[in-house]
């Protein structure tokens, strides 16, 4: 038994399956998320994300094109 997880987790994971696995469930949750998604803080957290991923995405290709440089220059040499 991992100690991480709390007493009651498999109960209530098994009952959240038991709940979302009927079809009316599922649409209140459906609906539930389109308005969760249009919440201020939830769409700022999620443009904070974006900005993140493309920072971390700039700094990739701009990582891969110094090492293509460098790569061009050994190869030439």
């Amino acid at each position: 038994m991992q100690t991480s997880k709390h007493m009651y987790h498999a109960s209530r994971y098994r009952a959240r399956k038991r709940y979302y696995e009927k079809e009316e469930n599922k649409e209140k949750k459906r609906l539930y998320m389109r308005e969760y998604e249009k919440r201020p803080e939830v769409i700022a957290r999620k443009r904070k994300v974006l900005e993140a991923s493309n920072e971390n995405l700039h700094v990739m290709n701009t990582e891969r094109f110094i090492n293509y440089e460098r790569r061009k220059k050994e190869t030439q040499q």
